[in-house]
């Protein structure tokens, strides 16, 4: 079973795939954070780095993510059913940077 508050703000910012590009990790360090601590998890909560990038992240890009969010998964969750996650802001963003490198998508 997944975890929350993870799982939804993964869901949210389009998947384990455009998480481990905002965070520059392998996709299973991003699914590992919605797994139980029984499991090798985190219990669904993101570490502090990874909620800073994230943040940090959703700002630059018109992103509507708050601190609250990584405790909190209800207003989130009420986001997705009235409308779309903001993948298409992800999508569209030409690249993630970090120290001098660029991965496209």
């Amino acid at each position: 079973m997944k975890k929350e508050p993870a799982y939804t703000i993964i869901k949210y910012l389009g998947g384990a795939v455009n998480v481990s590009r905002i965070l520059k990790k392998c996709k299973g360090a991003v699914y590992r954070i919605t797994y139980s601590k029984e499991k090798g998890g985190s219990n669904g909560l993101f570490p502090s780095i990874y909620q800073a990038q994230l943040l940090t992240y959703a700002r630059e890009h018109g992103i509507d993510l708050r601190p609250e969010d990584f405790f909190y998964p209800e207003r989130l969750q009420r986001l997705m059913q009235e409308q779309h996650p903001p993948i298409t802001k992800i999508c569209k963003s030409s690249s993630v940077d970090s120290a001098g490198e660029t991965l496209q998508h």
